[in-house]
Parts: structure tokens; C-alpha cells; sequence
């Protein structure tokens, strides 16, 4: 069975292809989603732990990427990791 990281990592890969975009990690374990004329759209900040994980993120504006909303969600509050994948599907 896989571990929650790693499936709200494959849902947030999986939305952004939908989308047409291609997710890169960066060197510090940033997800970043990108079209092929490699512009970021969104910028994932995903810190995992043991009890709970956090997300910034970040998207296109007039000035560049900024900050469009946070998370902190403990692994055990099904309600609120549902809204966090509901609120990367609407983004």
C-alpha cells in the first residue's frame, strides 16, 4: 500500500497533466509544473513528516509566481486532505 506522500504527489502530477503541464522536482524537492515552453504555472512546496504534511502554493501572476495559498494537514484529517486535492483541482 502506498504511503499518503506519495499519492497526493501522484494526484498532483496526475491534475497537472491533465492540464498539459509537466511536473520537474528541483534540487530542494520543490514540484514545479511547467508547459513545454518550459514556463512555471505552479510551484509546489510539499514537506512531508510523520504526522502531518504542509504545502505552499505558488502561481502565475503579473509579477512573476506568488503565493496563492497554504497548507498544513494532518495525515489523519481525511476531510481536509480531500479539500487540499479538491482546491489542486480547481486551481
Amino acid at each position: 500500500m502506498d504511503h499518503v506522500s506519495a499519492i497526493i504527489t501522484r494526484f498532483i502530477r496526475q491534475n497537472m497533466e491533465d492540464r498539459g503541464l509537466a511536473l520537474y522536482f528541483t534540487d530542494d524537492d520543490k514540484l514545479l509544473a511547467m508547459d513545454e515552453e518550459f514556463e512555471t504555472h505552479f510551484k509546489f512546496d510539499l514537506v512531508f513528516s510523520d504526522n502531518d504534511f504542509s504545502c505552499l502554493i505558488l502561481s502565475r501572476g503579473p509579477k512573476g509566481l506568488e503565493v496563492r495559498q497554504r497548507f498544513n494537514i494532518s495525515w489523519t484529517n481525511a476531510r481536509h486532505i480531500r479539500d487540499f486535492m479538491e482546491y489542486v483541482r480547481k486551481l
